[in-house]
């Protein structure tokens, strides 16, 4: 009699795999080889894009889950279906997140099979320099995941130009660090917080 057919099951066919990290909670790990372009994992395979002043949008946003897209959408992610939204930060990524369309993970130097994919998170906070710590073990390891700006530095900007020594070389050290991971962008997120911190300290 012949052997009954087995079907592989279809997650099995994921290039992803969602399980515990030694980073934190969860996390996303390649089940094959990804070289630099190639798309990981979509953010949220199910999801929600409100617009961006959509009182949700602004609760969602505590969440630190939301995601916001082409500067109009906020993308929630439905938690009950693993996604990139899983991805652990860490200072030496091997992914990026993109944010355009419906959010996508994408390889930013080669992630092998077994290998976590982590991405920079790239939050700049306000006033809570030590809010979140990073358990990422990569050797450049910043401490951190936060940048953080405070109301004095927020009051050392004559204009929109830093004249303070310390925070310029603060801030110059952090954008070096951020072109060497391909992650500059969030050095525009540094001045536009610390523009409107300024506003609001009048």
């Amino acid at each position: 009699m012949p052997k009954p057919h087995r079907h592989r099951a279809l997650f099995s066919l994921s290039p992803v795999l969602f399980k515990n990290s030694p980073i934190e909670g969860r996390g996303v790990f390649a089940r094959r080889r990804f070289e630099p372009g190639d798309v990981v994992v979509a953010y949220a395979p199910k999801q929600r894009r409100l617009d961006a002043d959509d009182p949700e949008a602004v609760a969602a946003a505590a969440t630190k889950l939301s995601l916001l897209s082409e500067r109009r959408f906020v993308i929630v992610p439905d938690v009950s279906v693993p996604g990139g939204w899983l991805c652990n930060h860490s200072c030496e990524p091997n992914a990026a997140l993109y944010s355009d369309g419906e959010g996508r993970i994408q390889c930013m130097r080669s992630i092998l099979p077994g290998e976590e994919v982590t991405i920079f998170y790239g939050w700049v906070t306000e006033n809570q320099p030590e809010r979140d710590p990073c358990r990422c073990g990569a050797s450049n390891c910043r401490k951190f995941i936060n940048f953080d700006v405070s109301d004095d530095d927020a009051l050392k900007l004559l204009g929109d130009s830093i004249d303070d020594p310390g925070l310029r070389a603060r801030i110059d050290e952090y954008t070096a660090y951020l072109r060497s991971i391909g992650q500059e962008q969030v050095e525009r997120t540094i001045y536009g917080t610390l523009l409107a911190m300024k506003a609001r300290l009048g």
